[in-house]
């Protein structure tokens, strides 16, 4: 079978109350049953991660991870969000937010993820009211969230009405997020693992920060089991690479389905290591159950991996609820880690969410508390340089950010982010860009991504002048302040002509092949001997072998004049016989079609036309059976 490399693809997961319709809506939106498992069958309850995929109409490839909503089986929710690029949070219509939502909504404000589509399903068992009632709580709900400003479709997936709004909200949320970079180290949490008949053992993961080939040699984490690729697959499709941001199948070799299980990271051998103690920026929620004391002992959740946690606060005894502190962790098992990535602490009894966190060292050696200089190192890389922090955000994102969006985005003041940039812009690392800033390899980038679609355009239509704006600018596929900034900077630098909608490469010149050179010089020449009595126009193109583009230039490039479907003119005897028309006006008045037939030497066939020609171009207006001049 050939193999292919999918891209394009997006993972979402949902979230949300036990019962309210997740897996029901899942099977509407994919046609997948994402219950594997007998006992969710049997029980009607999602017990552990479900999976589906679909495409949406932009061609976007969906990965579909679905959840648990009970309380019981959080720690399988927590597993399933990991690595999602958006959410969707679902909501029952005839009973509104419940306990799980709102948990789930702080697990989401913690992991922060900020792009959703909230589905209001069972839309189809409560009235306009009760459905606009509810709509209005859940919005209060989301206030104060990283969702709040998420779009509330009401679905029914029993019915499937909404679906198609559901799906177009989905697709818009997702092509505003920022696409899965490339930075050379691919991780992939195993979220399930199993063996295939003939295959031997496949796991599954949502893949972040890199690409994997078939062949490739990976290590399992914290195992440290080296296994080989033996295949990929997507979407249920073979591939030969796997890309970041989708859901990934990998068959491995050289492991035992009984070796690797829910938790373990697949990675790059020397990328990464797996350790014991992480830094971390805490957050604790307003809704725990108690202030977060140093020494707790809690559950640590991390991309699919739960592992028992001692929490060393670093800067005070005890953090409020609602406040936020430095603190170590010391693991009871290695975990392999990256700066930035987040997590979810939960008590194990009685089970509730504590906190949240982002790592700040994942290797760090062991602290005093209260330690002035391991507090200043803590806040120095938690805020380090801000040209390095801008030009590292700069570079996730290919069409480049606002200053205000960086400035939010890295928890910035504006002033700050404008001096970084005002420094990254004058020494060449950045690019403004009309409202945006991009790193001067991602300009460089779009232009060059400009230049090689007018260059294919003028490879495919050699006869036109240029690409019309619009068609370019979808091609590019950039906003249109960013492809209005890039197009005018690339006039002002002479690469590129923009003029009358259509923009061209400045090097670029309408050329005839010298076979239709010597056709076009044939058929003038014919159609100049015609006067006016020329061959019809099917006649003069069949017999030169004229073809579209180059009679569109004929008639663009004023050498010929069409005055209908099957009438054209020299432009000599087409210049000749208007001023003959004019002529006779000016001295009679008036003209008549017999008449200008015998002033013109021609015949009515061609005459009548020209007549109506020269009355849709205002020349001459048509009185009774005669014309006049306008004036």
């Amino acid at each position: 079978m050939a193999l292919a490399t999918v891209s394009g693809s997006y993972v979402v997961g949902t979230a949300g109350h036990i019962d309210h319709g997740k897996s029901t809506l899942v099977r509407a939106l994919t046609g997948i049953d994402p219950d594997r498992l007998e006992e969710e069958k049997r029980r009607g309850m999602t017990i552990d991660l479900g999976f589906a995929f679909f495409d949406l109409g932009s061609g976007r490839h969906v990965g579909i991870v679905d959840v648990p909503g009970h309380q019981r089986f959080l720690k399988n929710m927590l597993a399933g969000v990991h690595g999602i690029d958006a959410v969707l949070f679902v909501v029952a219509a005839d009973e509104g937010p419940m306990p799980q939502t709102h948990e789930h909504l702080a697990i989401l404000d913690l992991l922060d993820v900020r792009h959703g589509v909230v589905a209001l399903t069972k839309a189809d068992l409560v009235d306009a009211e009760w459905l606009a009632l509810v709509t209005a709580e859940v919005r209060r709900a989301l206030t104060g969230h990283s969702l709040q400003d998420a779009a509330i479709v009401p679905v029914s997936g029993s019915t499937g009405a909404g679906l198609d709004e559901l799906r177009r909200a989905l697709d818009a949320e997702l092509a505003g997020t920022t696409p899965r970079p490339d930075v050379g180290r691919p991780r992939l949490w195993v979220d399930r693992s199993f063996t295939m008949a003939g295959f031997g053992t496949v796991v599954t993961g949502t893949l972040t920060g890199g690409s994997i080939d078939v062949g490739a040699e990976l290590v399992l984490l914290p195992s440290q089991r080296h296994v080989r690729v033996r295949g990929l697959q997507q979407h249920n499709r073979a591939v030969s690479r796997a890309l970041p941001g989708s859901r990934a199948a990998v068959n491995l070799a050289a492991v035992e389905r009984a070796d690797v299980s829910r938790g373990e990271l697949l990675t790059l051998p020397g990328t990464m290591v797996a350790g014991r103690r992480l830094d971390a920026r805490l957050q604790v929620l307003p809704t725990a159950p108690r202030p977060l004391a140093s020494r707790a002992r809690l559950n640590l959740y991390l991309g699919t991996a739960e592992v028992p946690v001692d929490v060393v606060l670093l800067d005070e005894d005890r953090l409020e609820r609602g406040a936020s502190g430095y603190a170590q962790l010391y693991l009871s098992a290695p975990l392999p880690a990256v700066v930035s990535d987040r997590f979810i602490l939960r008590q194990p009894s009685p089970t509730a969410t504590v906190a949240g966190g982002v790592v700040i060292d994942a290797n760090p050696r062991r602290h005093r508390r209260r330690d002035a200089a391991v507090l200043g190192d803590l806040r120095a890389r938690e805020h380090a340089d801000p040209r390095v922090m801008v030009a590292a955000e700069l570079a996730k994102h290919r069409f480049g950010l606002r200053p205000d969006e960086l400035a939010q985005r890295l928890s910035a003041s504006r002033a700050e982010v404008d001096r970084a940039l005002d420094a990254l812009v004058s020494t060449g690392g950045a690019v403004r860009l009309g409202p945006a800033v991009l790193t001067a390899a991602a300009a460089r980038d779009l232009e060059a991504r400009i230049e090689t679609t007018l260059r294919e355009y003028h490879a495919r239509n050699p006869l036109k002048e240029g690409m019309p704006r619009e068609e370019l600018k979808s091609r590019v596929a950039a906003g249109a302040p960013l492809f209005a900034a890039a197009v005018e900077a690339m006039v002002r630098a002479g690469r590129v002509r923009d003029a009358a909608g259509e923009v061209a490469l400045s090097g670029h010149a309408v050329r005839l092949s010298p076979e239709q050179e010597q056709a076009v010089a044939a058929a003038l020449a014919e159609l100049e001997a015609g006067g006016m009595s020329p061959p019809s126009l099917d006649d003069l193109v069949r017999k030169h072998t004229l073809s579209p583009p180059v009679l569109q230039r004929l008639v663009a490039g004023g050498q010929v004049v069409r005055v209908d479907e099957h009438t054209v003119f020299a432009r000599g005897a087409y210049d000749r016989a208007v001023q003959a028309i004019r002529d006779h006006l000016a001295s009679q008045g008036r003209i008549s079609v017999a008449q200008a037939r015998d002033l013109l030497g021609s015949s009515r066939r061609y005459v009548l036309p020209l007549l109506e020609w020269l009355d849709a171009q205002k020349v001459t207006r048509r009185v009774g059976d005669d014309r006049i001049l306008r004036p």
